[in-house]
């Protein structure tokens, strides 16, 4: 159903951020009830606590609703900001990260709400870092970080090692945090915007960095919770004293230090470690390849090759391939894009069900024409892709086999059996509701073949019981005779066989009510009866009260 407060088709709000009621982390509960009596009372409190577990130490990656630029993905993404989209709104913010306030120039506007507990760094193909799987999260965040964290037993999470002056240099500023991430609201029917079955509200995380033309890059979504040393400069070697043995909640610089420097010269370079709950990677290949291979089109390969070593293109623009057919068989074919210098005519005979009914022969060559096959795959394959297309395309073909089901179970299953007053056309009876109907079909032809009730108060089966023979009830209670047995059970007058008269019933005539208006002394009987029933309902009233009106 679509919300009336939703954005328009192609549209988008867009919120600084969106506060969960409550961060993750646990809370105690405590209830009181206070008792009095008299000038007693007693209170009895009853404490409870419970935790509130979302997305910590590692991501599902369910809740990845996009990420830009695409996975594995080449193109020209110099002048977009790396960024991902996750299908829960209130994520970035569910955790207190704990960072130092930023100092903020005056000017700037005043920034309200949490700093998110995540950030998401870009790292270029080159940089000095190293991605660690199924490390112990003390080893990644050090003994003190990892006792602000509450000390949870048996994590083990992914994380990412990197030169601290690396860190330095890219990792964003409190400041900054807040304006890295965002939520977006858009419209969930549009399918250029929104992902999967989500309400249309999404959290966006993006990066500080840009991507520069022909380089790869890796993009690493971090945890910041209680992160704060990572903030702080680092200090100078001295403080290794701090991180000796026996001191394990000495200063967390030093002892990161400690444990994860390594080779010579290294202390001028520490290392640190970050827990790393989701990364991908893409390659900036330069300016827009779309407008450079237009450029660089050569159009003397139509007909001839001006460069030694590109194909050579037929003056009808197609290209000769090596193809292999279903046996496996290697022949020439043809193919031919999208992008001829003249006006081309549309095939007619589409649409086509596989890529192998659009299979052609061309006429001045007798070979095979691929053109249309290919075409007709990488649409398939684009299609495919696109995870929404394929979620309504599954709809769509489970709800025409639970409609064919219904149509099977109407026309031969209850059709026959019952009937049912249905709708004259199939397509009626599809979309009306049966079960109301096969309900009062059902409930009409059990009444129409139940025979009558004949003993419906069990009277006849009542009196073939043991305690209702004379003969064994004059035996067990040592009667003189039957007889009396039957006078015992009601057998003279009796209600099981005998004949009851009907009670006469007394003759009264018609009467007018100013004939009952003109009996004065039955009125005042009734008077009288009426102050009875007052006086009494009065003394009983007193008596329940203790004497009180």
């Amino acid at each position: 159903m679509i919300n009336p407060n939703d954005p328009p088709r192609g549209s988008m709000y867009l919120y600084d951020d969106i506060q969960p009621a409550t961060v993750d982390g646990q809370y105690k509960l405590t209830v009181s009830t206070d008792i009095s009596w008299d000038s007693n009372s007693e209170s009895a409190p009853i404490d409870r606590y419970l935790n509130i577990v979302g997305p910590r130490f590692s991501l599902d990656p369910t809740l990845v609703a996009n990420v830009y630029p695409p996975r594995n993905g080449q193109g020209a993404f110099q002048d977009a900001i790396p960024q991902i989209v996750l299908s829960r709104r209130t994520l970035p913010w569910e955790r207190d990260a704990a960072l130092p306030a930023p100092v903020v120039d005056p000017s700037l506007p005043a920034q309200n709400g949490q700093v998110p507990w995540v950030a998401l760094l870009l790292f270029q193909d080159g940089e000095p870092y190293t991605l660690l799987q199924n490390q112990h999260l003390v080893d990644v965040v050090g003994t003190g970080v990892f006792h602000k964290l509450g000390s949870p037993a048996n994590v083990l999470c992914d994380a990412v090692e990197l030169d601290r002056s690396l860190l330095t240099d890219i990792l964003p500023t409190s400041h900054e945090l807040r304006l890295l991430s965002h939520v977006r609201q858009v419209n969930v029917e549009d399918r250029e915007l929104s992902a999967g079955s989500s309400d249309g509200f999404f959290s966006v995380v993006m990066s500080n960095r840009l991507p520069s033309p022909e380089t790869k890059y890796r993009a690493c979504l971090v945890s910041l919770e209680q992160r704060a040393d990572l903030l702080q400069p680092l200090q100078v070697p001295p403080v290794l004293a701090d991180a000796a043995p026996g001191n394990a909640g000495g200063n967390i610089a030093a002892r990161e230090i400690a444990i994860v420097v390594r080779g010579p010269g290294s202390l001028l370079h520490p290392k640190v470690r970050l827990v790393l709950l989701h990364t991908w990677q893409f390659t900036c290949t330069g300016p827009g390849p779309f407008r450079k291979l237009m450029q660089a089109l050569d159009v003397g390969m139509i007909g001839k090759v001006a460069t030694p070593g590109q194909p050579a293109l037929t003056d009808t623009g197609h290209l000769r391939l090596s193809i292999q057919d279903r046996a496996g068989t290697t022949e020439v074919g043809w193919y031919r894009g999208p992008l001829v210098p003249w006006q081309l005519t549309r095939d007619p005979l589409g649409p086509y069900h596989s890529a192998d009914q659009c299979r052609r022969a061309t006429v001045e060559t007798g070979a095979e024409d691929v053109s249309y096959a290919a075409a007709f795959e990488v649409g398939r394959q684009l299609a495919a892709a696109d995870g929404q297309l394929a979620r309504e395309l599954m709809r769509w073909r489970t709800e025409a086999y639970r409609q064919a089901n219904r149509a099977d179970n109407i026309t031969q299953k209850i059709a026959p059996a019952l009937a049912v007053d249905l709708p004259a056309t199939l397509a009626e009876q599809l979309h009306t509701s049966l079960p109301p109907l096969v309900s009062v079909s059902a409930t009409e032809a059990i009444a129409k073949g139940a025979p009558g009730v004949a003993d419906r108060y069990r009277i006849d089966h009542a009196s073939q019981t043991v305690g209702m023979d004379p003969q064994v009830l004059s035996e067990v209670w040592s009667l003189a005779s039957t007889a009396e047995a039957q006078i015992l059970l009601g057998s003279d007058p009796s209600t099981l066989g005998a004949t009851v008269a009907e009670a006469p019933q007394t003759v009264r005539s018609n009467t007018t009510l100013e004939q009952v208006a003109a009996d004065t002394g039955s009125l005042s009987r009734l008077s009288q009866a009426r102050n009875r029933i007052l006086t009494n309902a009065t003394v009983v009233a007193q008596n329940n009260t203790g004497g009180k009106s």
